[in-house]
């Protein structure tokens, strides 16, 4: 059986929904980022960067939360949360990648910047910086996600599990997408999914 390490309040949590969509059995160890489980030994062994998650699936052991991703929808999805054409697969290498390389890094920031700020100070000029990042990329997308319901070929793929999350993330930092109706409303919609709720579940037991 497929085994999940990571919590659903980690990054995790894109590739459980990925495996509850696709119907695929797994195990889950719920570990929290920056937990003493994810800096023991055994588990170094799996994932050198003590970092989440980590899928063991046989003898392959896979770290990086997108290669997951992808790995899971090609091998197991059927079509499912994947595209048809060659064409489709680069637009949805690009749009991930735009979400991971331009956007990622500053909404991360901006949730640990709240979520573990000293005495509940939080650092309003790193938060004044990701914000400028945000607003330099965020109109991209913004667009692009005009009069569609997805990112990429018209359909649910792992890109969306990724990128929703993504930008969850500085949604939960205080950060308002008022600007950017599209994308909020994308945002809305992949995480009102039945899966979500699935995997939100497995937090609470």
């Amino acid at each position: 059986m497929i085994k999940v390490y990571g919590s659903a309040y980690s990054r995790a949590s894109m590739v459980m929904c990925v495996l509850e969509t696709l119907g695929v059995e797994y195990e889950n160890f719920p570990f929290n980022p920056r937990s003493e489980g994810t800096q023991a030994e055994a588990y170094r062994a799996l994932n050198p960067t003590g970092k989440l998650p980590t899928l063991v699936d046989g003898d392959l052991v896979l770290w990086e939360s997108q290669a997951i991703l992808f790995y899971l929808a090609r091998k197991y999805g059927a079509q499912q949360l994947w595209v048809e054409t060659l064409e489709q697969e680069a637009d949805l290498y690009r749009w991930s990648l735009f979400i991971s390389n331009q956007i990622e890094a500053a909404a991360l920031d901006m949730l640990l910047a709240v979520k573990y700020a000293a005495d509940g100070q939080v650092d309003q000029a790193l938060i004044d910086d990701r914000t400028k990042v945000l607003a330099r990329f965020l109109p991209v997308l913004e667009q692009h996600l005009q009069g569609r319901e997805y990112l990429v070929a018209d359909k649910l793929t792992v890109a969306d599990f990724h990128g929703a999350a993504v930008l969850a993330w500085p949604k939960l930092a205080g950060f308002s997408f008022d600007q950017y109706p599209a994308i909020a409303a994308w945002i809305r919609r992949i995480l009102a999914l039945p899966v979500q709720k699935v995997v939100r579940a497995k937090a609470a037991v």
